[in-house]
């Protein structure tokens, strides 16, 4: 292990407010617009407790149904805990700049930079696994490199820890990891491989993470299949460039200058280098691997944190106050840029004159779930009474189910099926469902192939719109009518169950 060459730096409490007050923003704008598709599918997911899914692990979809099961239908409660881990995000990197030697200047810069960026707030708003993600990744570094700066190496044995639980979550922090320790082989310090405590820490998150490789293994290893798919939508997504140019919008146009210069930072810091390689080794990897420019978020938590010792420096050595107020400038600008893409402040009927939607795609589906199930209903409910008794409801994908399932609970609706996905694996239809209402997004209007063969009678009953007329995975798709089907719901779910 390294010996400490320096004395740590107080930590700033101005710096430790600001994780308090990204929390409570958080939580403030919690109950804007509505829930998050993924959302919807996660309570329902955690609801079918496992360790593991087809398309990802346990952790955030148990902790949805735990949300839900403690305060039912509160979007609120459901977000406290992605609004605590993104405060916790900004913690850890202000650690973080502590360690890398930064000032109180430093810590509160590398603060404000992680609470006003999009790798914070966008998540932060919703319960999504990559909210969990970029907080377990910060705080795995602020551990390494508190351990390479000459702390206890048995705190690796608690990264350790922290990684198999968050291979639970989302398996992009092994890429990270990775990364990092083969940083660490190419540009050292290479001592770090000598101490037991590192192995000891590997042998700890293969532990914990053991219970979702064996269901990965028993169920034939779907995450290697869903690779794939993420993959392949990605390739039409345009390729390096677009993927580079997104890093700037993701982070924060602003915040640009601020993670380079901590980039070329660590570079030039040789005890610190690793961790500059590490993003470049993750960066070009995702490139090859045709990887989503969100992939990238493991990366910056230690760039954030050098960017403020970088910054605080170029402070430092200004004449004037010119400088300062190109900083302060550039931190209220990021702040008027973020804030309306990651929290609901823009009211609902301005949606169609500001470009929220449009530059946060995340948000388009937070709508239209209430005039889905307002739609169904209605066709549901124009079926004679001994029909609708052999009725059920399939959907194309997870979003429309969940939300039937969350919404139309109290309509009186029948029960929801889907093929896509986890959906696929909990419940099919009974025998004794004979009629199907078919819901088909705006991407696939038309009756699935297999309904075409199968239904004696299909006939269009309705379209989907959402009062707001957001363009959406669902504005714009149709709903069907199944009658009397030929084969049996068992026969037929194959065709059914897709992962893509």
């Amino acid at each position: 292990m390294m010996q400490e060459t320096s004395v740590r730096p107080a930590l700033s409490r101005a710096a430790l407010a600001i994780p308090a007050v990204t929390a409570l923003a958080l939580i403030a704008f919690s109950g804007g617009y509505g829930y998050h598709r993924d959302e919807l599918y996660f309570i329902v997911a955690g609801q079918h407790p496992a360790w593991g899914y087809p398309d990802q692990p346990s952790f955030t979809p148990m902790i949805a149904a735990l949300m839900d099961f403690l305060v039912p239908d509160s979007m609120m409660a459901l977000r406290l805990p992605a609004a605590l881990a993104a405060a916790l995000t900004v913690l850890f990197v202000t650690l973080t700049a502590r360690e890398l030697g930064g000032t109180h200047r430093a810590q509160t810069l590398a603060a404000l930079a992680t609470a006003l960026s999009g790798m914070v707030l966008i998540p932060g708003h919703m319960l999504h696994t990559t909210t969990f993600d970029i907080t377990f990744t910060a705080a795995v570094i602020w551990l390494l490199v508190k351990v390479i700066r000459g702390g206890n190496p048995k705190l690796l044995l608690a990264a350790g820890a922290i990684l198999g639980v968050a291979l639970h979550n989302k398996y992009l922090i092994g890429a990270v990891v990775a990364s990092l320790l083969l940083a660490l082989l190419l540009t050292g310090p290479r001592t770090l491989f000598r101490t037991p405590w590192l192995w000891a820490g590997a042998a700890i998150a293969v532990l914990i993470w053991l219970p979702n490789l064996l269901w990965q293994y028993e169920n034939g290893w779907p995450q290697l299949e869903m690779a794939k798919i993420l993959s392949e939508g990605n390739t039409d997504r345009g390729g390096p460039a677009l993927f580079l140019a997104m890093q700037a919008l993701a982070i924060g146009p602003l915040l640009t200058p601020l993670w380079l210069a901590g980039l070329v930072r660590l570079l030039r810091t040789p005890q610190f280098r690793f961790l500059g390689a590490a993003f470049l080794i993750l960066t070009i990897a995702l490139l090859a691997a045709g990887g989503s420019p969100l992939y990238l978020f493991g990366g910056y938590p230690a760039l954030l944190a050098a960017g403020g010792l970088a910054v605080d420096g170029w402070l430092t050595r200004a004449k004037g106050n010119a400088r300062t107020t190109v900083a302060t400038t550039a931190g209220v600008l990021s702040a008027v840029f973020i804030l309306p893409l990651a929290l609901p402040l823009v009211p609902e009927s301005q949606l169609h004159r500001i470009p929220v939607i449009q530059m946060n795609g995340l948000s388009a589906e937070q709508f239209g779930w209430p005039e889905l199930t307002n739609t169904v209903t209605k066709v549901y409910d124009t079926l004679p009474p001994a029909q609708r008794g052999t009725t059920v409801i399939i959907t194309e994908n997870f979003g429309e189910a969940a939300a039937l399932h969350r919404y139309g609970r109290t309509r009186g609706l029948p029960t929801v099926h889907s093929g896509y996905r986890g959906y696929a694996a909990w419940e099919r239809p009974p025998a004794t469902a004979r009629n199907a209402i078919l819901i088909q997004p705006a991407k696939s209007p038309e009756p699935p192939a297999w309904a075409k063969k199968a239904c004696t009678n299909l006939r269009y009953e309705a379209e989907i719109r959402n009062d707001l007329n957001i363009k959406n995975r669902e504005q714009g798709g149709k709903i069907w009518l199944c009658e009397n089907v030929t084969r049996s719901w068992d026969d037929l779910w194959p065709e059914i169950s897709h992962m893509n």
